[in-house]
């Protein structure tokens, strides 16, 4: 115990001091306080307003900026619909025509090999009468010599015109779709 703290008394005018001070009255203490409160809350309400304000406007740029992109966009999307639109008419036009060329080259067609057709069968009965009409095999050998000949240019001629009649249909039947395709390139560039 030896070690033990002791404890030595506060000076007098330590304790004077202390209850010299006496505490303001509540009625004081709870004006000061509100009066704090109510200055700190107004500085709030204040800087608040002043946000709300700010943020008012900019939610009113924001917004004014948003419906500008928008119709922006809306009217961007009414030409994009319109030109596309516009290149399936033209696609549509297009290939109707080719198909309507297609459909009188394929009649066309059909009508030379008919006549192709024909006049094979007229030259084989020609041939056949004639061959009723030889009198010795040197003239049934020059006849079929001549039929022959004959045979092969016939052939030969409708051939060609069939060539040409195929030929002419492809490049017409192509022609609308290529310029279809065409415009509608130099309208996507």
């Amino acid at each position: 115990m030896a070690n033990a703290r002791k404890t030595s008394p506060k000076p007098a005018a330590t304790r004077a001091s202390v209850t010299a001070v006496e505490p303001a009255p509540a009625v004081l203490q709870e004006t000061i306080e509100a009066s704090a409160e109510e200055t700190v809350e107004a500085e709030i309400e204040e800087t608040v307003a002043a946000q709300l304000d700010i943020s008012a406007e900019k939610v009113a740029e924001l917004h004014e900026q948003l419906r500008h992109a928008a119709e922006e966009s809306l009217e961007k999307s009414k030409q994009i619909y319109a030109r596309a639109r516009e290149a399936a008419e033209d696609a549509s036009a297009s290939l109707e025509t080719s198909l309507k060329v297609a459909t009188q080259g394929l009649t066309a067609f059909q009508v030379k090999t008919v006549e192709a057709l024909q006049a094979s069968a007229d030259v084989q009965f020609a041939f056949v009468k004639a061959l009723f009409g030889t009198k010795s095999i040197t003239d049934v050998i020059v006849l079929q010599g001549e039929h022959a000949r004959q045979q092969f240019e016939t052939l030969n001629a409708a051939a060609k015109d069939i060539s040409n009649l195929i030929q002419k249909v492809s490049t017409e039947t192509v022609e609308p779709i290529k310029s279809a395709i065409s415009k509608s390139l130099k309208i996507a560039a």
